[in-house]
């Protein structure tokens, strides 16, 4: 067989001005841009909605219109009360996070009493002349509202699966208002000077005192599983702009026992320490509070 050696010429031609053609419309396309990946949806907000119950105990001083308290109460002396109505508290605290940042408030309004062996009379004022029976009694109603701004400065996760620890430095003011009142057994032959006599006692009261105390914190939050956490708190106040000083100590274990389609609910199990030194006037207006407020608290965290 022969080949025609002219179609040999014209098929390499044809190929070298294939690939010229080629390379020459390769050249006029423009270079490939690579694009960065989208950035990450922006956090969303999460809320915590966390009603507890405290059950206290109290353990200081207290003094109204210049008399002074030592008050050495636990739960079971509170409960022993002869009226219920001295013992009630209504609780709650709820945060709002987003991304680092999170906005954290509590409030508490309790009505406790201590009296017999839980009240101690340490002082008379001196315009109160005669005698006084062993007897007496103190009754706090006190309002307490605290709000703070956190940051997370450090996050970490654990080697199991759902492990995680965080560490939020917090700062804000906790606002007090109270109302305080002695009430001390009567004897005959008394020169009570100001104090209001009602049934055969002398009652002493503040009146309404607030104040506002700066503070600032730490928190520490270790989730051991996804469904179990623990939080630990602190922080410290007052500095002299309000109470002397103040300081708070908070532990509590949170465990997921539902799940619906819009929250996560916990049952909540921990401890909370309270205490302020406050003082106010001088004389018989002196109203001095240095008092540690403590026990378990116990409650519900709604997550959404």
């Amino acid at each position: 067989m022969t080949i025609n050696p002219s179609l040999g010429k014209a098929a390499a031609c044809a190929a070298l001005i294939f690939c010229c053609s080629s390379l020459s419309f390769a050249a006029d396309m423009p270079a490939p841009v690579f694009k960065a990946p989208p950035p990450p949806e922006p956090s969303i907000w999460t809320y915590t909605i966390m009603p507890y119950a405290w059950l206290p105990s109290i353990n200081g001083s207290t003094t109204v219109k210049g008399r002074t308290a030592d008050v050495d109460a636990d739960f079971i002396d509170l409960l022993h009360r002869k009226i219920p109505k001295e013992l009630f508290g209504l609780m709650g605290a709820f945060e709002a996070r987003k991304g680092p940042f999170s906005v954290m408030t509590d409030l508490v309004y309790m009505k406790v009493g201590a009296s017999d062996s839980g009240a101690r009379a340490r002082s008379v004022h001196p315009r109160v002349g005669g005698t006084l029976a062993a007897s007496m009694s103190v009754q706090f109603e006190m309002f307490i509202a605290e709000a703070a701004l956190a940051y997370e400065l450090f996050q970490w996760r654990g080697a199991t699966p759902g492990a995680q620890t965080s560490i939020d430095l917090y700062g804000g003011g906790r606002f007090w208002w109270q109302n305080a009142e002695a009430s001390l057994a009567l004897s005959a032959g008394l020169n009570i000077g100001d104090l209001t006599v009602s049934g055969g006692r002398a009652f002493a009261n503040s009146g309404d005192v607030t104040w506002f105390d700066p503070l600032v914190g730490l928190r520490l939050r270790h989730h051991f599983s996804p469904h179990t956490e623990l939080v630990l708190r602190g922080d410290v106040g007052g500095f002299g702009a309000g109470s002397k000083i103040s300081w708070q100590a908070m532990g509590y274990l949170n465990w997921d026992f539902a799940r619906t389609q819009h929250a996560i609910w916990s049952a909540m199990l921990g401890y909370r320490a309270l205490y302020v030194d406050f003082e106010k006037g001088a004389g018989s207006t002196l109203y001095e509070y240095d008092m540690l407020t403590h026990g378990p608290v116990i409650g519900v965290t709604a997550r959404f």
